[in-house]
């Protein structure tokens, strides 16, 4: 797996787990307005991060697959095959 695929898988994994755990915030305080605003990047920075990783990678998730991939996905490595 080349350096900046690596790179980019790690930083999806960053974002999502801090989404998660604004979420989680949000569920106790849901009228936290920076909380809200934090949410908001975040997702926004995840969907970003996500998209550049289909356009260069492949989807990661199965909503991000078109018709013109379809299945193609699944005859290249797993994202979590990381070879060394």
């Amino acid at each position: 797996m080349n350096k900046d695929k690596h790179n980019l898988l790690v930083y999806i994994t960053q974002v999502s787990f801090s989404l998660n755990d604004v979420v989680l915030f949000l569920d106790t305080h849901p009228c936290d307005t920076d909380a809200l605003a934090y949410y908001q990047e975040l997702r926004k920075a995840r969907e970003e991060a996500l998209k550049e990783y289909s356009m260069k990678y492949g989807p990661l998730l199965n909503d991000q697959v078109d018709d013109s991939c379809y299945w193609e996905w699944v005859k290249d490595p797993w994202p979590w095959q990381v070879y060394r």
